[in-house]
């Protein structure tokens, strides 16, 4: 294939953009003076029991994943031959990023009372990555079109002539 499709430039796009903001957010869980939030609560929901799991910053997990999710969509630019599980790989990964993301919007909004406009962003991005990734692997699991026609096979029952 000469050209990548476009969703595949897409999704290195999207998960280049999840590692700026997750980044952002992994250096502002180290130090909180670099916090920037001009919608909404950022420093409530950063500094909540919620923001770390034993003493990780989710926002470092969240930095993990979308490197993962970026080196996978380059290394499919390299070996487009392995795009199907490529994109699976992706898909998996950015569909558990995007059940947790809305776990963690849940208790944002419902347990800790606060928004945080960087969280949210990253929880858009990575579910508009796994809407990308699954578009590409139903367009990679697509049977390819037949270059001829298809003639149905003879009818049961009756003798085909034998053609001159």
């Amino acid at each position: 294939m000469n050209r990548l499709p476009r969703w595949s430039l897409a999704s290195t796009a999207l998960a280049f953009a999840g590692v700026g903001v997750a980044g952002y957010l992994t250096l502002v869980a180290f130090d909180q003076s670099l916090l920037v939030c001009g919608l909404g609560d950022c420093s409530t929901v950063q500094n909540s029991p919620y923001a770390k799991i034993a003493g990780v910053p989710i926002a470092l997990l969240g930095l993990l994943m979308y490197l993962a999710l970026f080196a996978l969509s380059l290394a499919r630019w390299r070996w487009w031959q392995k795009a199907d599980v490529l994109t699976s790989a992706n898909a998996g990964i950015a569909l558990a990023g995007t059940l947790y993301s809305a776990y963690l919007t849940y208790l944002e909004l419902f347990v800790i009372h606060a928004i945080c406009q960087w969280c949210v962003t990253s929880a858009l991005i990575v579910t508009g990555l796994m809407l990308v990734e699954f578009w590409g692997l139903r367009q990679l699991l697509r049977p390819a079109p037949l270059s001829e026609p298809v003639t149905p096979p003879p009818k049961r029952g009756r003798r085909q002539q034998p053609v001159p």
